[in-house]
């Protein structure tokens, strides 16, 4: 095995170390729960603004998938996994 191992944890943790995206719509839902049963008053702008921006979110993530979906595979010979060396 050459290289440094690269397990599961350390998978893991650098999954983990990613931070999330904050969507104004999340903020929103979190402050106001109720918001779902559409009973809380909310300016027409910044509900606009938030869908929007939920909607743009969607869309890059769906890109970002498709491009995924089209890359070749490239061997990594200098880091082992170690849950898959024999």
């Amino acid at each position: 095995m050459l290289g440094s191992p690269f397990g599961l944890e350390e998978l893991r943790a650098c999954l983990a170390g990613i931070a999330p995206v904050e969507l104004k719509g999340m903020g929103l839902l979190r402050a106001q729960p109720h918001l779902l049963a559409g009973t809380a008053p909310i300016p027409r702008s910044q509900l606009v603004e938030a869908v929007t921006e939920i909607v743009a979110y969607t869309g890059r993530c769906a890109a970002a998938a498709r491009q995924l979906a089209q890359i070749t595979p490239i061997p990594i010979r200098a880091v082992g996994i170690v849950e898959y060396v024999l």
